[in-house]
């Protein structure tokens, strides 16, 4: 049987993506009652710090990121409300 542990992309430290403590996490959405699900497979952090940490160190990267899927997202939106 294969394991499911993954190794954090910031410090190296083993975690599996099925504990409470791997990032992103889920998260409750309580305005609509409903819980954000992350798939284990998109998480890639042992702690939140480390995520924290990593996301700091790579700024510039993480904000053109942010930036593109944003910008994608509002174009994505307006044509299908075109359409």
């Amino acid at each position: 049987m294969r394991s499911s542990a993954r190794y954090c992309v910031n410090c190296g430290k083993k975690f599996y993506p099925k504990s409470y403590s791997a990032y992103p996490s889920d998260e409750w959405c309580y305005e609509e009652q409903a819980r954000l699900e992350v798939e284990p497979n998109h998480k890639h952090f042992h702690s939140q710090s480390c995520m924290k940490e990593w996301i700091a160190r790579y700024s510039r990267e993480f904000s053109n990121l942010i930036d593109n899927i944003s910008q994608n997202v509002i174009q994505e939106d307006s044509n299908q409300q075109k359409g």
